[in-house]
């Protein structure tokens, strides 16, 4: 990499931010300021409203399971539970893809009303170890065993109202739950009636008594599943149970109806029917109707929201539907209206939290490039080109479609390549070899369409304004070896500084960055070893990126914000499209376009704004340093661990 200060260059170049005066430190540094008060505040508000305003203690447990397992967890407990003023207990569990902080909705408006709540990370997601592979137990099975063997821990905790509930592949770990320890009371009563047991041929008091101790669920709401439930997967299950579907799960068309209609879904007649004699079975299911008696613990209800399947956690009348379900099973001890929700707010604070984290890197950058270490990272801006026009228009929107229509057209086909290039992964095998199984859908297409950014922009670079010898260096593509590790060191520092607050705020607050599925955790070392890994494979896409963002769309006579969605739009437009066709489709028809990849779109729920985001700090780190690398070396790293923070990981052996 030559050295890019020159004489020429320097003739046709302006400094990035003039010269540092006093004045643009002092802004720089009220800027940075104001950026760690916005996550302070973030941090405080989302603490207020997570903990009821000091009513409820969040704390952070780690449960051993089996063969030296883990499952995190976090506690919400009612400051009024106690060891005289015991308290029932819902034990939550996310989905596929998530995280117990995707449960908060639920997990928050519980703990108001007085329960006490535990929201678990499951195997092989979030902080949660994977488990050995003869083990199929769930992390909802570690925590009610942990739960239940440990009284003087949770001698807060009515052990005889203990209730569990689980969205999406969550809601089917609740139902296989239930399951197990129903049977475990028919076995023990089928046991009771041997000959020679106790009482012989009749089941005595104390042998009812044992064998219904091993049931140690008194309700359960399963929500956001409903395949291949019938009434065989309903035949152990004794406790209370309710069902939430969305109306418009994209995932209805695997429901014996093909729909997400539960009045006459076969799924939802068995669930309210496996609590029924013979003479009182229905033929349809009445919405929100309760059925059968909480007494006798065959109570049963099923509701339908209209929402989608990912919305479900985050629709406040299916939040509703699993309060007022517990309401009604285990009493709760505080009354709230059902309607009455908090959560949102919790989002809105972290969500503040996130807009100053980010936006503090870029006060940050320029306060370190004043020092004499850092101040060879950056040059000055080059002259900026002018907006295309004429055929150098057609020719600039042309490879806009183009390349959003390869990035439409690439992204289903090379998620499915990835199950077979990352096989393991795929087949829920511990692997270090790119073990995130739905992150791995995005590699291949990052590298594909990294290489198409780099050949449209070879194809699309500007030839008039300077020379062809000037080009490389104007750019900011070249600088000395001893000035990109410096860049590098930068980079290091910036996200050093990054994780290392908000590592603090956890510490602190017990919250992170985070608004509905979009977050960025504390970096544990499980995230560190896995982002060593997918980084490099990754980083491409990145750096084309930056440099179609910062050079390409960086015009001298366009308002800077256009130029700015501008490059928005290129990034973000042929994922977009995707949602469009998949949701288009699903409202003309009643099915999802993508049927058997339908989780790889809703996974863009995440990805999509991190791809509107890349471009615009791309084109702020340029800014700054008039170089294309610092913006790729810091975002790659920082939207890689937030995709993999989220994602479900089959690492060996880390717990």
């Amino acid at each position: 990499m030559p050295n890019i200060v020159d004489s020429t260059t320097k003739s046709k170049t302006q400094p990035i931010s003039g010269t540092p005066t006093n004045k643009r430190r002092i802004s720089d540094g009220w800027k940075l300021a104001l950026c760690l008060v916005l996550i302070l505040v973030g941090a405080i508000g989302s603490s207020l409203i997570q903990t009821n305003g000091g009513n409820i203690q969040v704390t952070g447990l780690k449960l051993a399971g089996k063969s030296g397992a883990s499952v995190t967890a976090d506690l919400f407990r009612p400051k009024d539970a106690s060891t005289n003023n015991k308290a029932p207990m819902v034990i939550v569990s996310p989905g596929f893809q998530r995280t117990k902080e995707t449960q908060v909705s639920n997990s928050l408006e519980l703990a108001r009303r007085g329960f006490v709540t535990l929201v678990v990370d499951p195997y092989n997601q979030g902080e949660s170890s994977s488990q050995d592979p003869s083990d199929n137990d769930s992390a909802i099975v570690t925590a009610i065993d942990y739960v239940t063997d440990h009284p003087e821990t949770f001698d807060y905790v009515d052990t005889e109202r203990i209730g569990i509930t689980g969205h999406s592949a969550g809601g089917s770990a609740v139902r296989t739950a239930a399951n197990k320890y129903g049977k475990k009371t028919d076995d023990a009563l089928k046991d009771a009636m041997n000959p020679k047991s106790e009482g012989g041929t009749t089941i005595t008091a104390q042998e009812r008594k044992r064998a219904e101790d091993q049931d140690r669920i008194s309700a359960v709401f399963i929500s956001g599943w409903l395949q291949n439930l019938d009434d065989k997967k309903f035949a152990h299950i004794h406790s209370n149970m309710g069902l939430g579907y969305a109306r418009y799960d994209e995932g209805g068309y695997r429901n014996v109806n093909g729909n997400g209609d539960l009045r006459n879904a076969p799924e939802a007649l068995s669930m309210v029917n496996s609590g029924m004699d013979n003479d009182n079975k229905v033929d349809h299911v009445e919405i929100g109707h309760g059925y059968g008696d909480v007494d006798k613990g065959n109570y049963r209800i099923a509701y339908n929201d209209n929402t989608l399947h990912p919305l479900q956690p985050l629709t406040p009348s299916a939040i509703g539907s699993i309060i007022d379900f517990f309401d009604t099973t285990l009493d709760a001890p505080i009354k709230i209206d059902s309607s009455h929700q908090t959560w949102w707010l919790k989002e809105i604070f972290n969500l503040i939290s996130m807009i100053g984290a980010f936006a503090m890197l870029f006060p940050l950058t320029r306060i370190l490039l004043r020092t004499r270490f850092f101040a060879p990272v950056a040059q000055a801006l080059p002259r900026a080109s002018k907006k295309p026009r004429g055929s150098a228009a057609i020719k600039f929107w042309a490879v806009f479609l183009l390349t959003a229509a390869i990035a439409y057209f690439t992204f289903m086909p090379l998620a499915n390549l990835s199950q077979e290039f990352f096989a393991d992964a795929a087949n829920k095998v511990n692997t270090w070899f790119f073990p995130a199984r739905m992150v791995n859908s995005v590699v291949l297409w990052a590298l594909v369409n990294g290489v198409v950014g780099l050949i449209s922009f070879y194809f699309t670079r500007d030839k008039d304004t300077y020379p062809q010898s000037e080009r490389a260096q104007a750019w900011g593509i070249t600088m000395s070896w001893k000035s990109f590790g410096r860049t590098i060191l930068l980079a290091t520092v910036l996200l050093f500084i990054y994780f290392s607050i908000l590592s603090i705020v956890y510490l602190a607050f017990h919250n992170d960055y985070r608004f509905l599925v979009v977050a960025s955790r504390p970096l544990t070392l499980r995230w560190f070893l896995l982002a060593c890994e997918y980084v490099p494979a990754m980083f491409i896409f990145y750096f084309a990126n930056s440099l179609r963002a910062a050079v390409s769309t960086r015009y001298s006579d366009v308002p800077r914000w256009q130029t700015y969605l501008i490059a928005a739009l290129a990034n973000s437009f042929g994922l977009a499209m995707i949602f469009v066709v998949q949701y288009s489709v699903f409202a003309a028809t009643g099915t999802v376009h993508w049927t058997d990849d339908w989780l790889y779109v809703n996974m863009l729920q995440s990805i999509l704004p991190m791809m509107i985001l890349l471009p615009i700090m791309n084109k702020m780190f340029y800014a700054n340093t008039g170089r294309v690398w610092l913006g790729p070396l810091v975002i790659a790293p920082l939207f890689i661990t937030m995709s993999l923070g989220g994602s479900v990981a089959y690492v060996p052996g880390l717990a």
